[in-house]
């Protein structure tokens, strides 16, 4: 039993790697285009930073900040796409270094890559060398991103970390160093007190600069404003991230806790297995029988399907020889073979309610064709029938039915047959006179059948009643679809 155990463990083992595997290459390869990203983006900053403004950072940190960000990404951009391309060496100044994939090396370059882009969102979160002071514009914008980068690289933890972080300096730049009411008017901060001042005392020149801004739509955006955007935009991003890894992390995390339940069903499993071997014997000659009647329908399965597409083709072949010598026969026979067409569908389940009725006409017109047009049947259709559905051969059934073992040779007893539709039900009414010569007998396989269709179909959904006596048959079939 121990060694069923160690076993058992070892196959989890086994398949949570099997399963974890492709989670591990996509962390690898989002972290090579978050390398990539940077590695191509920094120097396009830097030298747009040195065109419109002389100098490639604002401060003498950022300088440190970004040297530190490009190494780290340049070294994790290396060693993971190597990994990622599937090299086993590499060649450095003619000497061969092999590969390998170190857990802890990944470990640290992606904690590295990670915590230093924090770093750098962090100096631009606090406005570090901004001339501006307007950090809380624009430069939230990579910190909240990076809560969803986090959780996906770092792990839950650390993405709650950065997240409270992130929420924190929000916060401190909001309220502490700008002011939650402060209005960005594009002045110097002398300016703008001067300019709020003047607005309260109601000075022309400041009520006509209010004025123009108005009409131009250029309303001084204030720091509550960005506040609030920010805060949702962080909160969706955490929640986003922390949830989302939550499933994927317990997917991984609930195959070790399953081993226990594994063991008991196994046990059980061979209890029951004692129990089935003690039936095994009785049971055998049933498996021989049922696997007999399965070979013999598959036999005539596979019969049905060639039989019929040789008389289909055969059918057609003889429609075109006698369409223009004897049309009545040519007609007769193109109405058979669309029967047959009809029969040979593919689709088994549910039908157009119009290809029965179709289906039903050609039928009735073949026997009026054999009795030289003597028969007296009364064919209704009431309703749309269009976009109804029904299991093919259930109205037809009950039509051949009443061909079998009906008389419609007088007027004043015609076969009825009316299918009528509203929005929810679908019936059917038959009603006949028993042929009372040369009457065949009825084994009603055919009404258990249709019987078993409906039950499996519509789960009691429908009606189907009988009537007769000695000299009438009538039926009704009422479907609720």
């Amino acid at each position: 039993m121990k060694n069923e155990e160690i076993g058992l463990q070892g196959l989890l083992e086994s398949s949570r790697q099997k399963l974890t595997k492709p989670f591990a290459r996509t962390q690898r390869t989002l972290l090579v285009m978050l390398n990539a990203s940077y590695i191509l983006l920094t120097p396009i900053y830097l030298i747009m930073e040195k065109v419109a403004n002389g100098y490639f950072v604002p401060h003498l940190i950022l300088g440190y900040v970004y040297a530190a960000v490009g190494l780290t990404n340049l070294a994790s951009f290396i060693y993971n796409g190597l990994l990622l391309l599937g090299k086993q060496s590499i060649v450095v100044f003619n000497r061969k270094l092999h590969l390998f994939n170190d857990k802890q090396l990944d470990i640290v370059l992606r904690w590295a890559s990670l915590i230093s882009i924090m770093l750098m969102s962090l100096c631009h979160m606090l406005g570090l060398g901004n001339p501006s002071s307007d950090a809380i514009l624009t430069d939230f914008a990579l910190a909240h991103s990076l809560i969803v980068l986090s959780a996906m690289l770092l792990g839950r933890r650390a993405s709650i970390v950065w997240f409270v972080l992130v929420l924190g300096t929000l916060i401190y730049v909001s309220f502490v160093q700008n002011g939650y009411s402060r209005r960005f008017n594009y002045l110097t901060p002398t300016e703008s007190v001067r300019y709020e001042s003047a607005l309260a005392q109601h000075i022309p020149w400041a009520l006509t600069r209010q004025r123009e801004l108005k009409a131009s739509s250029l309303n001084p955006p204030t720091v509550s404003r960005y506040f609030n955007t920010w805060l949702v935009f962080i909160l969706i991003a955490f929640f986003t991230a922390f949830f989302f890894m939550s499933i994927t992390l317990d997917v991984f995390n609930v195959i070790p806790t399953v081993t226990e339940e594994i063991k008991e069903a196994i046990n059980t499993s061979k209890r029951q297995e004692l129990a089935i071997e003690r039936e095994r014997s009785q049971a055998e000659e049933q498996r021989l029988q049922l696997r007999e009647q399965t070979l013999q329908a598959e036999l005539r399965a596979l019969k049905s399907q060639i039989n019929p597409h040789f008389l289909y083709n055969t059918l057609y072949y003889f429609y075109i020889k006698s369409s223009d010598t004897l049309p009545d026969l040519g007609q007769a026979i193109l109405k058979l073979s669309d029967i047959m067409r009809y029969s040979m569908q593919d689709d088994l389940n549910l039908v157009n309610l119009d290809g029965e009725i179709t289906y039903m006409n050609h039928f009735i017109a073949l026997h009026q064709e054999r009795n030289n047009n003597k028969l007296f049947i009364d064919f209704s259709v009431m309703g749309m029938t269009a976009e109804k559905k029904i299991p093919p051969f259930i109205f037809i059934s009950l039509v051949e039915n009443a061909f079998k073992h009906g008389k419609m040779n007088e007027a004043a007893n015609p076969l009825t047959i009316r299918i009528e539709t509203t929005e929810t039900t679908i019936g059917f009414y038959s009603s006949n006179r028993k042929n009372q010569k040369n009457r065949p007998e009825s084994n009603n396989i055919g009404l258990t059948n249709l019987v078993r269709r409906l039950d499996l179909t519509y789960e009691g959904r429908y009606s189907f009643t009988i009537e007769q006596d000695e000299n009438q048959y009538s039926c009704q079939l009422i479907i609720q679809a």
